[in-house]
């Protein structure tokens, strides 16, 4: 008997109360945003190697894998595809608001500018640390693993006082603190699972 992953079902399930409960649209932004995203990283892939890329979803992520191997640079390039995409996403919608103003598409900017900056952190998954390890020769590769480790541990640190301080609104200190925690989960999960 086949076992079947109650992952998508989960990721399902909390899309659907997250849109049903999103009055200010929020998650919608977030989600074209990373849709925007990783449109930018199957464009390039494709225009690299004529083919299109598999995608896994997962609860935190869209990895974009293929049978096609890509060279450094190619790989570089695929990598950096996703966060440009968010960067030209913004300018888009700020050079639209030059026209006219909109507190729904300065927000829209505003989203798709922190996506592409989250996404260039170097922790984890994301395609800043992918980019680093690309960059890297391979002998320095375990020290720069355990180097991110460490920061991720410090960066989520940090974001757990902040959350914790009270300063912010509640929403807003449970979304900062959500992205690293997750990250850092998921590190976890991969070195003791």
């Amino acid at each position: 008997m086949k076992r079947t992953s109650v992952q998508p079902v989960l990721l399902c399930a909390c899309l659907a109360a997250g849109l049903l409960f999103d009055p200010l649209g929020f998650l919608r932004m977030a989600l074209a945003c990373a849709a925007v995203h990783e449109s930018g990283h199957v464009l390039v892939y494709i225009l690299c190697t004529h083919k299109w890329p598999k995608l896994r979803f997962s609860a935190a992520e869209i990895t974009l894998f293929g049978a096609h191997r890509l060279s450094r640079a190619q790989e570089l390039r695929v990598l950096a595809a996703g966060p440009m995409a968010n960067f030209i996403l913004a300018a888009a919608l700020l050079l639209r608001m030059q026209c006219r103003a909109s507190y729904r598409l300065y927000f829209l900017a505003a989203v798709s500018l922190c996506t592409g900056l989250y996404n260039l952190l170097p922790f984890g998954v994301l395609d800043g640390a992918r980019i680093l390890q690309n960059l890297l020769p391979a002998e320095k590769q375990d020290a720069l693993q355990r180097a991110q480790r460490t920061l991720l541990c410090v960066f989520t640190a940090v974001l757990l006082f902040l959350a914790l301080r009270g300063d912010l609104p509640f929403g807003a200190r449970t979304a900062a603190f959500l992205g690293p925690g997750i990250l850092l989960a998921k590190e976890l999960w991969k070195r003791h699972g």
